[in-house]
This record gives structure tokens, C-alpha cells and sequence, in this order.
């Protein structure tokens, strides 16, 4: 099986959005609770970079959820 890589990094960044907007949570907002530049953020959800394990990590707790809930919910 071909892994697309950037297709992955979509939909990690889709799966990131929805679940910021489900918090009603700007892109800022998520960036300052994690810890993390709001610009990043951005660029995160456009699949543009993709995130350490450490950033997904905070981002997640700032969703209120782990690792495997966040990725078990987005079908990754």
C-alpha cells in the first residue's frame, strides 16, 4: 500500500480545524492554549508542515483529548 504523505498532512489538518472550530477556538486562541505560533497553526491545517508528536500532543490537551481519540475520530 502507497502512503501519500501530503494527503495525510491534509487531512491531519482538516481533522485539526474541525475539532478547533468544534471548540470554538480561533486559530490564535489554539496557538497560544498549546504553546505553539498562531501562524503555525495555519500552516497545519493546510497541510503545509506537519507537526512533531509533541505539538499534536498539545494540541490534543488543549482539545481535551489523547493522541489516539484525536486520530480514532478522524478515521487516521
Amino acid at each position: 500500500m502507497f502512503f501519500d504523505d501530503q494527503k495525510f498532512l491534509e487531512r491531519l489538518g482538516q481533522g485539526i480545524r474541525a475539532e478547533r472550530k468544534r471548540h470554538g477556538l480561533t486559530q490564535e486562541e489554539l496557538a497560544t492554549s498549546a504553546g505553539i505560533h498562531k501562524n503555525y497553526v495555519g500552516l497545519i491545517e493546510r497541510g503545509m508542515k506537519a507537526p512533531t508528536i509533541i505539538t499534536m500532543q498539545k494540541i490534543c490537551s488543549v482539545f481535551g483529548m489523547s493522541l489516539n481519540e484525536f486520530f480514532a475520530q478522524n478515521d487516521m
